[in-house]
């Protein structure tokens, strides 16, 4: 993320550290000894937690930028974005991401439910080291506790106004550096320390995983992974897709081939569409003279590699129109097994965006210029797996995006039935139903006693399942996770709202502060298990929900007026509600 301008490749190293490696129990009791109390009022499990025996995951990234911006007041660049918010975002473009959440993962993958991360950049001769927990609301000592806790110094005194701000003891810095192997001298990055990771970490597990969400920057050299001693690069991604995800990679040689091909087309060499394409919101055989669609039928029916640029203007909210464009490639090649399309932004692969089903052919749609960039990455929901049409940002910024959007995720299938209307392919079951089978010959007399069935077409009916619960309590309400929630992909957000039931109009229009707040101390809240408080106020609640058991619970509403609930999740695949 964030790779600096004199950088053509990004590289993120992860390292396990041990007792052995020299991590030293004294310091982990210094970083963590205020802590510890607090995760464990947060109901945090830390009894196989052995801090005498100190271990570590080390996440580096280089060839990037590092958190950039102001270090000591709030502004809206990287390094108040990574370490004062959560939930918003201040990414354009070709930066990945764009929720503000992406960081609770850090101490989610804690048992201690902490991290640490070291920065630096290139304008700044300091480095710069802060802590960061992230509990559930908790009551220690008589005192009620927000998630989120720092350690770092403060600007002042004031428990409202202070603000956490980077170690300023140099020398600390150096032992925490020294410590962990961090080495930041002339390299702008950021280091992530995660005390006590996930003991169920499995390096192969993980390598998987990179290969199956970043093989597109992987193969085409815009990323180096390393793992401990092992690295990932475009000279052995082939070979390692081969012996960790293969099962997620049907053909990889013809599908890496395919990439490489498409990465290196050069500009000359990609058909341009006229812009005009994108007024029926489709794109057919219309946008083409005859002479160069025949010319790209055959090429396909060849196996040849197929490129196409797309001009697209997208209006803004303030009516400004701007001028951008993606790239379409297709290929058919000899021997291929099964279809495989995915979609790219700015080097990161939106997985979720999977359509081309049962055609046979390899697809892609690739977009790298900043304005189409911000388009689909206001688009994408929490965990970039999916396009979201009505993604709150995407409504926020553009006029009309809906239809856009449709017709930009659709064009790759478009262009592929396009294509192969008139490609025949050989079905080796296409004509069963009309020829005997040899070796179960059947007598006239057998065939007239034998009752036709018509073949009943395989309906792929995906169950539908309830995310959460809403449970009535005395003087309030909770929301939990389901008993069985199938299929869920986390971390989730659960949107609640609240007003008293009126006898005319809608509840929510007429609510009134005046009635409650969820931010006030007459209302008893409180947020159980695998789950964050992000936002709370007036009569809205926002809780990232990152595991299947959690549970919140408000309570100290007026008991002799009805309460009118309303929750909303927006999980990894979609936008609904429950």
């Amino acid at each position: 993320d964030a790779a600096s301008d004199e950088c053509t490749v990004v590289k993120v190293s992860y390292r396990w550290l041990t007792k052995a490696d020299g991590l030293s129990a004294e310091l982990f009791a210094e970083l963590l000894s205020d802590q510890k109390p607090h995760a464990e009022a947060a109901g945090l499990d830390l009894e196989k937690v052995d801090y005498s025996s100190p271990t570590a995951l080390v996440i580096e990234d280089f060839g990037t930028t590092g958190l950039t911006g102001e270090t000591h007041v709030i502004d809206n660049d990287n390094f108040s974005d990574f370490w004062r918010r959560h939930g918003k975002s201040h990414k354009t473009g070709k930066s990945r991401g764009r929720w503000g959440l992406g960081k609770l993962v850090y101490p989610c993958t804690s048992e201690v439910g902490a991290f640490f991360g070291v920065t630096s950049r290139k304008s700044d001769p300091e480095t710069h080291l802060l802590g960061q927990t992230v509990l559930n609301l908790r009551e220690l000592k008589g005192k009620r506790y927000p998630p989120h806790a720092f350690f770092a110094q403060v600007t002042s005194s004031d428990p409202i106004n202070a603000l956490p701000v980077p170690v300023d003891d140099a020398g600390f810095v150096d032992r925490f550096c020294k410590s962990f192997k961090i080495n930041r001298e002339q390299n702008p990055g950021l280091s992530v320390v995660i005390p006590f990771p996930n003991r169920s970490f499995s390096t192969e597990e993980m390598i998987g995983i990179a290969i199956k969400h970043y093989f597109y920057p992987l193969i085409t050299g815009q990323l180096l992974l390393q793992f401990d001693d092992k690295e990932i690069n475009s000279e052995n991604t082939r070979e390692l897709a081969t012996k960790y995800c293969k099962e997620f990679f049907t053909d990889i040689e013809l599908l890496f081939d395919f990439i490489e091909g498409a990465f290196t087309m050069p500009e000359d060499a990609l058909l341009k569409v006229k812009d005009s394409w994108i007024r029926d919101k489709r794109l057919d055989a219309d946008d083409f003279n005859q002479a160069d669609l025949v010319g790209l039928q055959n090429k396909f029916s060849e196996g040849a590699l197929i490129g196409l640029k797309l001009p697209i203007t997208l209006k803004r909210k303030d009516n400004k129109k701007v001028k951008t464009n993606f790239k379409l490639f297709i290929q058919k090649p000899e021997n291929l097994v099964a279809g495989f399309d995915f979609y790219v932004r700015g080097g990161l692969t939106v997985s979720g965006e999977r359509k081309f089903g049962t055609r046979k052919a390899l697809g892609a749609m690739i977009a790298e210029d900043d304005e189409i960039c911000s388009f689909l990455g206001d688009a994408e929901n929490a965990a970039h797996t999916k396009w979201i049409a009505n993604a709150e940002k995407l409504a926020r910024n553009y006029s009309s995006p809906y239809l856009t959007l449709k017709t930009i995720k659709n064009a790759v299938i478009n262009f592929y039935d396009m294509l192969a209307q008139d490609l025949q392919e050989e079905d080796e079951h296409g004509l069963a139903e009309f020829f005997s089978d040899p070796v179960k010959q059947e007598s006239p007399k057998q065939r007239r006693r034998k009752k036709r069935t018509p073949r009943r077409p395989i309906v792929d009916v995906q169950p539908r399942y309830q995310r959460v619960i809403l449970s009535k309590l005395a003087g309030g309400f909770s929301v939990s996770s389901a008993k069985n929630p199938a299929y869920e992909t986390y971390p989730y957000l659960v949107k609640i709202r609240a007003a008293y039931e009126v006898i005319r109009g809608n509840a929510f229009a007429r609510y009134s502060p005046m009635d409650f707040s969820f931010s006030s101390s007459k209302l008893q809240l409180n947020a159980q298990g695998e789950c964050h408080i992000l936002d709370k106020s007036d009569n809205r609640l926002e809780v990232l929900v990152m595991g299947a058991n959690f549970e919140v619970s408000l309570s100290g509403f007026d008991i002799n007026r009805d309460l009118k609930v309303e929750v909303r999740t927006e999980a990894a695949n979609d936008a609904s509600d429950d």
